[in-house]
């Protein structure tokens, strides 16, 4: 009784935590796990416009105070993020099943060069979550008095955990949570910015007439190569002010049918919203001479002006044209911060299904979120958080590389496809034209962050290529282990013992054998079906006593399957075909055979419940059987082993149901 409180208490917890799990035959499933354009655009473009947040303020800083260059830096900028959009709108078309740049280099270019694309994917979402919530922290210090400053690291990495919380209980509940954040943050600085803005305007095109003096000045004091060099360091500078833009190439599986179009629109939200906020702010910073000053984030600097050049300087008049704007640029980066939690755990599963990640990162929790993945990316933020000690230019260096590794290798991607389709498609010429100008920024932007923050650079580098190299190994060993159970024999019965099982099961008599509480062996069937079929030989060399098999299997509800009924359907149908073929040998053997089927997304309590209900009410001794594999040792095997067998019978051993774990050795 003490136990099944115990029990009923954890559930309890869990539920409040994490809530209800999602009933896995409801009709509405997928929706669900899918968004429309403007959730999709809470979802997924938190982390672009957040840019807007540190994005302008690195372009303005990278400047070096001079307003001309920001102007030339600044126009370039917005330039870019037009044709990054455009190009992205282009690789949803062509590749509208997802996966952004992963799929288009593994589809064009091969799997080695789509693994670095991926592996920076990864990265970008793991520091994306770290520098935004640290941001935020700092935004909101700005904001408060002084003393709230020396909380910023514990705050940060509190905020974490929070948001690991809210995105296991599933994307929509945290797309609920997250938009009035986005949608205070939109208003309050268009509102607060166009107003000022509009009251300097007069003074915009005395600004703009001096850009060119103020460049030949420039060249006259550095040469014509300085002064270049200055422009494009600028330019190079502000890359953080893209990060985001691949998040709905990425994110295409969770968009609501019609995708593609669903996509189009989402894109146009996610670029257009950010682009006219990073014009405001920087037509601010133009107008109003905003120059950086001790701790203080340039935004925070120039509400400060604005709120001067009004004229309301009372603590009324502050907390709007201030506090207000400055706290909603905090909260608006914890939706950037969402975004990492959206991306990271879907290009883990990407690299799961590919055999270069734990397979365990393609699985759900009982809400339907990708648990493994959302844990991992907290992790990753947390120690990158913690070791830098909270330090927003160390960890936006690695994010901002990381970023543009994987928009490179796209737009790459992309231009060997067009080239590929000249002959073929009306529109390859265009996109051939469009991804090569595209390529070239993104390369020149990685170029210029690696020249200008070595140290930074050469860090998020070889971070990238430990992972890669882990991720080889991962695929290695998977491989290796394929091929092992390709070559475990099927241990077939001679003939004569067929026939001896065949007729003790005839002793036993029909009726035994068909009834109820006759003894029954479960056999617990996963991925690797030819175990199923070695069980069956081992059971015809027992005693007589077992007239019944059930092949019991999950179908999971992972990642990869929520992303279509046609697909679960499918894979589904696949599984129970496997199961067929079982049940013929057993068959063979004089067995009679029963298929049991769960669909369920925790593979783990969907079995035990599955077990649960086939053995209740069974008054005849009966055999649970599990099975797990083994090919010698491995660097990598304490990451790959999953043993869901021992964890299950450890389960059942509470439920006081016997479970016997049959480990099949294998030989490479």
């Amino acid at each position: 009784m003490q136990g099944e409180t115990a029990r009923m208490t954890l559930h309890d917890v869990r539920r409040a935590l994490f809530g209800a799990d999602t009933e896995v035959f409801d009709q509405r499933i997928f929706q669900r796990v899918t968004v429309g354009a403007v959730s999709a655009w809470i979802a997924m473009g938190g982390d672009f416009l957040g840019s807007c947040v540190y994005g302008p303020d690195a372009l303005a800083r990278s400047s070096t105070g001079l307003r001309s260059l920001l102007v030339v830096s600044g126009t370039a900028t917005l330039a870019t993020l037009v044709i990054l959009a455009y190009a992205y709108t282009r690789m949803i078309a062509q590749f509208p099943d997802g996966g952004g740049g992963y799929t288009a280099a593994k589809r064009v270019v091969g799997e080695r060069v789509a693994l670095v694309s991926g592996v920076a994917l990864l990265v970008d979402a793991a520091f994306n979550v770290a520098v935004s919530v640290v941001t935020c922290v700092n935004a909101a210090a700005d904001a408060l008095p002084p003393a709230y400053g020396a909380a910023r690291l514990p705050v940060a990495l509190a905020l974490i955990v929070g948001l690991t919380f809210v995105n296991l209980r599933g994307v929509r509940e945290s797309v609920a949570l997250l938009t009035p954040i986005v949608l205070a943050f939109v208003l309050s600085h268009v509102v607060v910015l166009g107003l000022a803005i509009a009251l300097r305007l007069g003074a915009l095109p005395a600004v703009v007439a001096a850009v060119p003096g103020d460049v030949h000045e420039l060249a006259r004091e550095h040469g014509t190569m300085g002064a270049l060099g200055s422009m494009v360091r600028a330019y190079a500078l502000g890359g953080a002010i893209y990060t985001g833009l691949e998040s709905v190439s990425n994110g295409v599986p969770v968009l609501r049918e019609p995708k593609v179009d669903t996509a189009r629109r989402a894109m146009l939200l996610v670029a257009g919203i950010p682009a006219v906020v990073i014009t405001t702010i920087i037509f601010g910073y133009v107008l109003f001479d905003v120059r950086p000053e001790s701790d203080k984030t340039l935004n925070a600097v120039l509400f400060e002006h604005v709120a001067q050049a009004i004229g309301r300087t009372g603590p009324v008049a502050r907390t709007l044209l201030v506090t207000v704007p400055l706290l909603s640029e905090a909260a608006l980066l914890v939706v950037a911060a969402q975004t990492g939690f959206v991306d990271g755990p879907r290009v883990l599963g990407a690299l799961a299904i590919d055999r270069y990640m734990p397979k365990r990162f393609t699985r759900l929790n009982g809400r339907l979120a990708p648990a493994p993945g959302i844990l991992l990316i907290a992790s990753i933020a947390l120690v990158s958080t913690l070791v830098t000690g909270g330090s927003q230019g160390a960890l936006l260096v690695v994010f901002v590389v990381s970023v543009f590794v994987t928009f490179t290798i796209s737009q790459w991607s992309m231009l060997v496809h067009a080239l590929r389709r000249l002959e073929d498609a009306a529109d390859a010429k265009r996109d051939a034209a469009l991804h090569f100008v595209a390529l070239v920024l993104c390369a020149s932007i990685l170029v210029g962050t690696l020249a200008n923050w070595p140290r930074g650079s050469v860090l998020a580098l070889l971070l990238i290529g430990m992972v890669v190299g882990l991720a080889t190994a991962i695929r290695r060993r998977y491989d290796a282990v394929a091929r092992a159970v390709e070559r475990v024999p099927e241990a077939a019965p001679s003939p004569q013992e067929i026939a001896e099982r065949v007729a003790k099961v005839e002793q036993m008599g029909a009726a035994a054998a068909a009834a109820d509480d006759a003894p029954v062996a479960v056999l617990l069937i996963g991925e690797r079906t030819e175990f199923g079929k070695l069980a069956l030989a081992w059971l015809a060399t027992r005693p007589a006593g077992i007239a019944r098999v059930v092949l019991a299997s999950v179908s999971v509800l992972d990642a990869e399957a929520v992303q279509g009924e046609d697909r679960l359907m499918h894979r589904e149908e696949q599984r129970r075909q496997q199961l067929e073929l079982i049940a013929e040998s057993a068959r063979e053997l004089g067995l009679a055979v029963d298929i049991e089927l769960r669909r369920g997304a925790d593979v783990l309590e969907t079995a035990v419940m599955l077990v649960m209900d086939l053995m209740r009410n069974r008054s005849a001794p009966s055999i649970v059987v599990g099975f797990r594999s083994g090919l010698g040792a491995a660097t990598v095997d304490p990451l790959l082993r999953d043993d869901l067998a021992v964890r299950l019978q450890a389960r059942l051993v509470v439920e006081k149901i016997a479970m016997l774990v049959a480990s099949i050795p294998l030989e490479t």
